[in-house]
């Protein structure tokens, strides 16, 4: 028993020293604007980094930074100039207002539910969900708290 425990400490430790070298998330950090930092500094509370990705936005580049919170992701969504434009907090279906939990239910039945989001931009909040439709391909529906449909991205 205290073998494995050894081994699964010795695997942890490695698997966090990849995690941390060459691309890892501490070089991508450290290569971001310092606004943009100075942001993810400031909101990722105590959340484990697990990477960063980069898209061009409307107004220029937008960072989202993927971290861990209590065992649910916790995403930032951070534009070039350090602005915040949005937080993805993975939530339980239970959680969410009444209506937005019904509009979601009503989209895909909770057995086909894959995983669900709160999502703050702003003083907006809107709460999202990744399905499976019959054919079993994803589908993401999203919806505001008093259970509003709200179009897919980019639409």
């Amino acid at each position: 028993m205290r073998i494995a425990g050894v081994l699964l400490a010795g695997l942890a430790v490695a698997t966090g020293m990849l995690a941390f070298n060459g691309d890892g998330f501490a070089e991508k950090f450290a290569a971001l604007p310092q606004a943009v930092r100075d942001t993810a500094e400031a909101h990722m509370d105590n959340a484990f980094p697990l990477s960063i990705t980069s898209a061009k936005g409307e107004h220029g580049w937008d960072y989202q930074i993927n971290t861990r919170l209590n065992g649910k992701y916790h995403d930032l969504i951070i534009d070039g100039q350090g602005g915040l434009v949005a937080i993805k907090d993975q939530v339980e279906l239970s959680t969410l207002p009444e209506a937005a939990r019904a509009a979601i239910e009503k989209a895909a039945p909770a057995s086909n539910i894959l995983s669900v989001e709160k999502v703050t931009e702003g003083r907006n909040v809107s709460y999202g969900a990744l399905t499976r439709d019959a054919d079993g391909k994803p589908v993401q529906v999203r919806v505001a708290a008093d259970g509003t449909v709200k179009p897919a991205a980019g639409k």
